[in-house]
């Protein structure tokens, strides 16, 4: 399982967020979401959850690849 980082950034760009605004949503710190949105880092429980806490109506599978 990975992130879909195209779809998050969109979502970034129509919600207006900056990585930072999300780093704060997700939990987490900016550098682990600048890794994240390079597709440096792929997940982890944090990552995944932070996901789901900063999209709560986005579906799973929008921002997930179930490899």
């Amino acid at each position: 399982m990975r992130p879909n980082i195209e779809y998050i950034k969109k979502e970034l760009e129509s919600r207006k967020w900056s990585g930072s605004q999300l780093a704060i949503k997700m939990g987490v710190s900016r550098m682990e979401v600048s890794r994240l949105l390079r597709g440096e880092r792929i997940g982890g429980k944090k990552c995944i959850g932070g996901l789901i806490k900063a999209f709560p109506n986005v579906s799973f599978e929008q921002l997930f690849f179930l490899d």
